[in-house]
């Protein structure tokens, strides 16, 4: 059947067809969503980390 398609010009192995299109599409977003996040944690992490080193800085000046 596929020998039947290709030599018609039928089809065509480069082109996206719509069966692709929702996995690929689901893929897509969950590798922006899990980089998101990923990029959201460490920001978040590296915030607290300046935070608690500011208060640390600032603690042990007070007490001198």
């Amino acid at each position: 059947m596929s020998r039947n398609l290709d030599s018609s010009g039928l089809y065509d192995a480069g082109i996206v067809d719509d069966r692709n299109k929702r996995p690929l599409t689901i893929a897509f977003a969950t590798i922006v969503l899990v980089w998101m996040l990923a990029f959201g944690l460490v920001s978040v992490f590296a915030q607290f980390g300046a935070q608690s080193h500011h208060m640390a800085v600032s603690g042990a000046s007070i007490e001198r």
